[in-house]
């Protein structure tokens, strides 16, 4: 990546975000994160390349903008995930503290 421009980096950057989303939503969570984590180093060689005004043409705010959208539809995408886990876990415990109590409360003599 050395020597590539702002914009460059800007387009590479939002196909990892993109390909994030597309991830997150097959729930492969392991490419998921590989992909954030190649996003997390190109975002220290974007904040360290100098720009030549890309970042604030019209072009480089449409791009950011679409960034930002992919960024929200993850985080939404996230907060969905996280929010069935947790209702499957609370059923799951539920479930397992009843069946408990029933075998428990069972008249094992016959």
């Amino acid at each position: 990546m050395v020597g590539k421009k702002v914009e460059a980096l800007l387009q590479d950057y939002q196909f990892l975000t993109k390909e994030m989303k597309k991830f997150l939503i097959q729930q492969d969570m392991e490419l998921f994160n590989d992909l954030m984590n190649q996003r997390e180093r190109l975002q220290l060689i974007i904040d360290r390349t100098p720009d030549d005004g890309f970042k604030f043409s019209p072009q480089g705010r449409s791009l950011r903008i679409e960034i930002q959208q992919i960024n929200k539809d993850i985080t939404d995408n996230m907060h969905f995930l996280l929010s069935r886990n947790k209702r499957q876990h609370e059923v799951s415990e539920a479930y397992g503290a009843a069946s408990t109590t029933a075998v428990s409360q069972m008249n094992w003599k016959r």
